[in-house]
């Protein structure tokens, strides 16, 4: 990991207040009772998570009632009301005060972990050999497991299937074989090549970051930033020179992930990158484009996305607060997030069962994206880095002749900021 990337950590630490460890012998370790468990806003059809609270709930009693707290939807907000949390929870008296199980966001959970706002787990405790790789690797950081994936997330690429089937075409492999059915199909038909999330939020990092990887390049390497490698630039170009050349619409620097979706829904576009949550949606009955809606991998790894469980060490029930984490991630409790809410698995068996692949025939590229998908980058100051990327990329989609110097700008800016 880019030595870098780890710049400031004291000053985090220190200045968290919060306790990573806690006394030998300390009865919350075993102690059962009521909890909260803390989340970001239930928008899944028919409400999931709160349905999972309430079997849970019926099952203990009110003995070991979870307490459901929902977040803003706002991914600024909800991380910064979980760190005043935690910074809460670790001042004397603060009992009261504390979230007892949190969902953190798998870009968070390195900076929770290192400044001690999470509290490690015993991986034996949680069968964590029966989940993905990619997401567990995610929840270890330094070498120690901080979160359970509870659920987890990869890009697909979306496709016009009637349109390819009709001439002959499969669906690409790479982004040299998607320009060039895109350049080819989109006059024929009169709808856009291609749409994305290049808004200038956290979508717009990921959409070039996945663009980069699939040029060679990263943001980091072992020992230096590498945002301005050769083919990092690349990987930008390629999106600039689509928004020049056409087969990008200038409408996507505007298009977060329902923008895109609504767009493609509309029979606008050949082509999108999105997340498996659109799928249900775009081919409901009342969906215009139902029947012709093909999926595949992206052309090149997928950022990883998904949310992780984790124990706030203030917590007084934490032996409650692990077997709510394990009935979490039960095979059955997954099932019903995947198939009514729409939260891919993080539970490895079900990506085999025949019966979830032949209604969700994307399962097989869904499975084959996470098994390849990439973190973004693990640092203290992520935010920061992403708001930098979002800042210069935005920009430099306008010119493509410019990306070589607004990268190497960007470069330098980050250096300064991780320093």
């Amino acid at each position: 990991m880019n030595k870098l990337l780890y710049a400031g950590l004291a000053v985090v630490l220190a200045a968290s207040g919060a306790c990573a460890t806690q006394p030998a012998g300390d009865d919350r370790v075993h102690a059962r009772g009521p909890i909260t468990f803390v989340d970001g806003r239930d928008t899944t059809q028919d409400r999931q998570v709160e349905r999972l609270v309430e079997r849970w709930n019926n099952r203990r009693g009110i003995k070991e009632q979870v307490t459901f707290v929902e977040q803003s939807p706002s991914s600024d907000s909800h991380r910064a009301s979980l760190v005043a949390a935690a910074q809460d929870g670790a001042l004397p008296g603060a009992r009261g005060r504390c979230n007892d199980v949190i969902v953190v966001d798998a870009v968070w959970t390195a900076e929770f972990a290192r400044a001690g706002y999470l509290l490690p787990l015993n991986p034996d405790e949680f069968d964590i050999g029966k989940f993905l790789r990619v997401p567990v690797e995610n929840a270890t950081v330094d070498g120690k497991l901080y979160a359970i994936p509870g659920r987890t997330d990869a890009g697909l690429l979306f496709y016009r299937k009637d349109y390819l089937d009709a001439q002959g075409l499969r669906p690409p492999k790479s982004w040299d074989e998607l320009i060039a059915i895109a350049n080819k199909l989109r006059p024929i038909y009169g709808i856009d090549g291609y749409v994305g999330q290049l808004q200038r939020y956290e979508g717009l990092t990921v959409n070039a970051l996945e663009a980069i990887w699939s040029k060679g390049g990263n943001l980091t390497t072992d020992h230096a930033i590498t945002i301005n490698s050769p083919q990092a630039k690349q990987g930008v170009e390629m999106l600039a020179m689509g928004l020049r050349d056409g087969w990008i619409p200038r409408a996507a620097t505007g298009f977060n992930e329902e923008r895109s979706r609504e767009h493609f829904q509309a029979g606008k576009a050949l082509f999108m990158r999105n997340w498996p949550y659109v799928y249900p949606i775009m081919t409901a009955p009342d969906s215009p484009i139902a029947a012709a809606v093909g999926v595949t991998t992206l052309p090149g790894p997928s950022a990883l996305g998904g949310w992780n469980l984790a124990i706030s060490p203030c917590s007084q029930h934490q032996e409650t607060a692990r077997d709510f984490i394990r009935f979490y991630t039960e095979e059955s409790e997954q099932r019903e997030l995947f198939a009514k809410g729409g939260f891919a698995p993080t539970v490895r068996s079900l990506y085999a069962d025949p019966v979830l692949r032949s209604k969700f025939p994307y399962l097989e590229h869904l499975h084959h994206s996470l098994d390849t998908a990439r973190d973004r980058v693990q640092t203290p100051q992520y935010d920061r880095v992403s708001d930098l990327i979002q800042e210069s990329l935005h920009n430099a989609l306008d010119r493509p002749e410019g990306v070589p110097l607004r990268l190497d700008q960007l470069a330098d800016d980050m250096r300064t900021t991780l320093r």
